[in-house]
């Protein structure tokens, strides 16, 4: 299949009646304990009323204490599962998460820059207990190919180190890597603090105009999937119109209000716990 097919097809209704909800893809990788990847994408996305679609980039062996084994879709699978919705569905806003190999970043990239629609990247490199989801040679191609097309992109700190070759032990040094983030291509992006060793949470925002520091209480709990949670929230701001720095600003706050909700339900990381709807 070429470019071409990512075309919108003539008969094609392209969404539906105006006043339809908002729609967020979502790309990326299947947690079987739906606590992070595509599975916990969707749940976000519902709690904010916005219509959740996923296409699947690779099947992960986990739970609550780790990744065991991951399982690569094909670029092949990846290029058509894009093609079928993109060809049927209007989409608002695109959430990319967990990537694995280098045709499939290439994949990706391809299709994302044919859309004129906000983008967040998370680049998940690997998992919190060290099983690599991207192929190193995947890595500079995400940097090159994938990462300016981003209105967003949302690393933590190890993520940062091996993207941009620092080491980040000040804040000085954060904001040595959010320039050289920018120079690579990088139009605003949300530097996540939560492995540095500080009293609060602090993250730096950089739009492209200026740097900011966003601070929130340190939690002790270890919760699975923040970083998947706070970049879809983010992708939800933005396909309803809202503004980037208010987008942030309320997955910021989404996510310190979800951490006295996450529940153990394994021997390991605790799950977030949406709010129930009520049946009464």
């Amino acid at each position: 299949m070429t470019l071409t097919n990512y075309q919108l097809h003539p008969n094609s209704t392209n969404g539906h009646s105006k006043g339809r909800l908002a729609i967020v893809l979502a790309i990326g990788g299947s947690d079987p304990t739906s606590g992070a990847g595509i599975q916990a994408d969707l749940k976000t996305f519902q709690h904010f009323g916005i219509h959740g679609l996923s296409v699947v980039t690779a099947v992960t062996v986990q739970n609550t204490s780790g990744v065991i084994s991951t399982n690569p879709v094909s670029a092949e699978l990846v290029r058509s599962q894009l093609i079928a919705l993109v060809n049927d569905i209007k989409i608002d806003a695109i959430k990319i998460g967990m990537l694995t190999t280098t045709d499939v970043v290439r994949v990706v990239a391809e299709f994302t820059a044919l859309q004129k629609i906000p983008i967040v990247l998370d680049p998940i490199i690997a998992s919190s207990n060290g099983v690599p989801f991207l192929e190193n040679d995947a890595v500079e191609i995400l940097t090159e190919e994938l990462l300016p097309l981003a209105t967003i992109v949302t690393p933590n700190l190890p993520e940062t180190e091996r993207f941009t070759g620092l080491q980040i032990e000040t804040d000085d040094s954060v904001i040595h890597a959010s320039i050289i983030l920018n120079d690579m291509g990088a139009k605003a992006m949300l530097i996540k603090g939560g492995h540095a060793i500080t009293e609060d949470s602090r993250d730096l925002f950089y739009d492209g105009l200026g740097i900011e520091w966003l601070s929130a209480p340190r939690s002790t709990k270890r919760v699975h999937g923040t970083g998947c949670v706070l970049s879809s929230a983010i992708a939800c701001g933005l396909a309803t119109g809202i503004p980037l720095r208010d987008s942030v600003l309320l997955a910021k706050q989404f996510i310190t209000s979800m951490l006295d909700r996450a529940m153990p339900l394994g021997a390991g990381q605790e799950v977030f716990q949406y709010p129930p709807l009520s049946l009464n």
